[in-house]
């Protein structure tokens, strides 16, 4: 499909294969030019999604190249994280940190498990 290239990870949840997360996030920041900006906030919102350890088996990251937007879709996770992300909080709490590194997150559902979809606008993005 011409504008939309996608990438497919599916890695241990454990924090010593979030490494490859990294590289595959690099890799393509190279390849579109992404400010390390960019990169920083891509990678510190995988992190922070990462870092809940509430699902069981392995962790798929979806890597979507849109016109202008990179979209990372991540899950699955156990359904309290749809109660975090849809909690109001006035503190630093996970739907927060993922607003100020990302321009849209989506929490959607698959087999009663939940997936967060996190898209960064970038210039340039997939030319």
């Amino acid at each position: 499909m011409p504008g939309m290239d996608e990438i497919v990870l599916i890695i241990p949840r454990e924090r010593p294969f979030y490494g490859v997360a990294h590289l595959v996030l690099g890799g393509l920041g190279s390849r579109l030019n992404l400010t390390l900006e960019h990169l920083e906030d891509l990678q510190l919102g995988l992190d922070s999604l990462f870092a809940q350890h509430d699902g069981q088996g392995d962790v798929t990251l979806r890597i979507r190249i849109r016109e202008g937007a990179i979209e990372t879709e991540v899950g699955p996770f156990a359904s309290a994280l749809s109660d975090e992300l849809g909690a109001e909080s006035g503190g630093v709490g996970l739907r927060r940190i993922l607003e100020t590194v990302s321009d849209g997150v989506e929490l959607g559902e698959r087999d009663g498990e939940a997936w967060v979809t996190l898209t960064k606008n970038v210039d340039g993005a997939g030319q």
